[in-house]
């Protein structure tokens, strides 16, 4: 796979399939010079939905769904690499840090679709579950045995990297086939209305925005962390992303 191709499939999907040759062509020609531009093209067309084609009815509520999801699986990596922090977590004695949940979980609920009542298509979905988790599945389990062997705690050089990298390779896995169990569930269930996936892209925008308000406001109250502002500022692009693109969803649908 050439540069051009690469980044052509970086294009929201309609895109690529209503333009993608003439994308490909035109950055063939341009070389290397024209990358930026490709890039951040597919980047704004990501934050404006409502200005997709589509090549079938409900293409765009049905990526949208699935980037969604990506959207949440991609918060809950990035949380899981920063250090252990009662900022964001749920904590009984300061239930006030978990706030920022709130309007995230919402906006999953009203993004999930929902499974038709059909014996057919529910036998359907449960296939496509096994299909889809049964591997990801597996290697939670060969993980949980090993922590509960206590072998993990006696791992020291080598071995010790090679357990790290197997737990993260293992929690990337399991995101990446959550996402694709998404997509195939968005086939045959019934789709959220556009409205919904409006609202629900704009609450979870306000979460990760307030989580990252929440992570800022700790750091700076005491010595900044280069992870801590790192952290804050990959939550602010996330929720800056799902609101520009709830934004723009509902102001197309008005």
């Amino acid at each position: 796979m050439n540069a051009a191709t690469l980044l052509t499939r970086l294009y929201p999907p309609a895109v690529c399939e209503r333009w993608g040759e003439e994308i490909r062509n035109e950055v063939s020609a341009s070389g290397i010079r024209s990358w930026p531009d490709t890039l951040v093209g597919a980047a704004r067309l990501w934050l404006h939905p409502g200005d997709w084609p589509e090549t079938f009815t409900g293409q765009t509520r049905r990526v949208l769904t699935v980037a969604l999801f990506v959207l949440t699986a991609a918060t809950g990596l990035l949380l899981r690499s920063a250090e252990p922090s009662t900022i964001l977590t749920a904590d009984p004695h300061h239930p006030a840090t978990s706030l920022w949940l709130i309007p995230l979980l919402l906006g999953i609920a009203l993004a999930a679709p929902l499974p038709p009542l059909s014996g057919e298509a529910l036998c359907g979905l449960t296939a496509a579950a096994v299909r889809t988790l049964a591997a990801p599945v597996t290697a939670l389990v060969i993980l949980c045995l090993m922590a509960w062997s206590g072998m993990a705690e006696h791992l020291t050089g080598l071995a010790d990297v090679v357990a790290v990298t197997y737990y993260w390779l293992m929690l990337g896995f399991v995101a990446l086939r959550l996402c694709v169990l998404v997509a195939r569930i968005s086939r045959i269930a019934h789709l959220p209305t556009t409205r919904r996936l409006s609202t629900a892209l704009l609450h979870m925008g306000a979460g990760l925005a307030l989580a990252a308000s929440q992570n800022l406001l700790a750091a700076v109250r005491t010595v900044p962390h280069p992870g801590s502002l790192a952290e804050s500022t990959a939550l602010g692009l996330l929720a800056a992303a799902a609101i520009s693109a709830g934004h723009d969803l509902r102001q197309k649908r008005s």
